[in-house]
């Protein structure tokens, strides 16, 4: 019995009171029936008149009409209707907190298969709303430790707040069951904390789950390896990227828009990695385009081992255990 009761204690509240609830009625119920049993022919019948006496609805098809009946009713009136009354408070009650934990990011995910995104910043303000258009019904998870509520609760993101090197805010995110992460570099630091911080950030991650794929962003050459050796599956080296570009647009003025615009991904045209089929067996680069160019696909390059060969010699042979670069159109 004791076991009974402490199980109880532990239920979600609005759960208990509803079964109290529950009970009451049930007593009042039953009781009505056998008081006056030529007014109340049912159990069931006893039970519909608390309920509709209780939700202040009173359709009157079922009146106690001796002393004692109309005595009960006044009994389950107040206890039934405070009951009741308290019952509706306490589930607004929390439906209200849950919003506020969802708007403020102290609430946990339950999602599965999810993305997540590390930081708040301008990067990957324009990553969540890329990927959204890519792919509108795709869960992602932001965790950022800077902001106060959600800054795109209106979109299909989840906000969690909290240091992202601590395990408490990365399983309130469900990091265990999360499919990718991207960690991008603290805009709030300079550039060598800014990495330090997100390979502890990848270290916290890949110790918590060490299968999923981590993506990460790395500001400074001298970090690479020590992100690398952390346990990162592919670096986003920003300073490479922006010093291409740069140069790039030095030399041939005009050059970072088209680039920029390749980069772009959209739903029609993107880059994207595919397996050769057999018939691009033995098959040079120049005989690669034209068959893939068939199916709607640009090649461009080609992925040997851990090697990307952007271009390359139009008599370079494909093999089959290659990967194929190429805009999809």
């Amino acid at each position: 019995m004791r076991g009974f009761f402490d199980r109880f204690r532990q239920m979600n509240i609005i759960l208990r009171l509803f079964l109290i609830i529950s009970i009451v009625f049930i007593a009042f119920g039953v009781s009505i029936h056998f008081i006056e049993p030529e007014n109340f022919p049912t159990i069931f019948d006893g039970i519909w008149w608390v309920v509709v006496t209780t939700a202040t609805v009173g359709y009157g098809d079922y009146v106690p009409e001796t002393v004692i009946g109309r005595s009960v009713g006044i009994v389950m009136i107040l206890i039934g209707a405070s009951l009741v009354t308290f019952y509706m408070v306490t589930v607004a009650t929390s439906i209200f907190k849950t919003l506020d934990a969802l708007h403020e990011g102290s609430a946990a995910y339950k999602g599965k298969e999810h993305m997540i995104i590390v930081g708040w910043n301008e990067r990957s303000k324009n990553t969540i709303q890329h990927l959204h258009f890519i792919n509108p019904t795709l869960h992602i998870v932001l965790i950022d430790d800077s902001l106060t509520e959600n800054p795109l609760a209106d979109r299909n993101v989840y906000f969690v707040k909290g240091n992202t090197t601590k395990d408490e805010t990365l399983k309130r995110a469900n990091i265990e069951k999360a499919g990718t992460v991207l960690i991008t570099a603290d805009q709030n630091m300079n550039e060598h904390e800014a990495d330090m911080q997100s390979i502890l950030t990848l270290l916290a991650i890949k110790g918590l789950n060490p299968m999923i794929y981590c993506l990460v962003e790395i500001l400074t050459h001298e970090q690479v390896n020590n992100a690398r050796r952390a346990g990162a599956d592919e670096l986003i080296e920003t300073y490479l990227v922006s010093s291409y570009i740069m140069v790039t647009s030095i030399h041939s003025h005009g050059l970072s828009t088209p680039i920029l615009s390749l980069l772009n991904l959209t739903k029609e045209r993107r880059l994207a990695l595919v397996t050769p089929t057999e018939e691009f067996r033995d098959k040079t680069f120049s005989r690669g385009v034209e068959l893939l160019l068939k199916e709607g696909f640009l090649l461009i390059g080609i992925k040997k081992r851990e090697e990307f060969l952007i271009y390359p010699s139009p008599s370079i042979t494909i093999d089959m255990n290659d990967e194929l670069l190429v805009i999809v159109h």
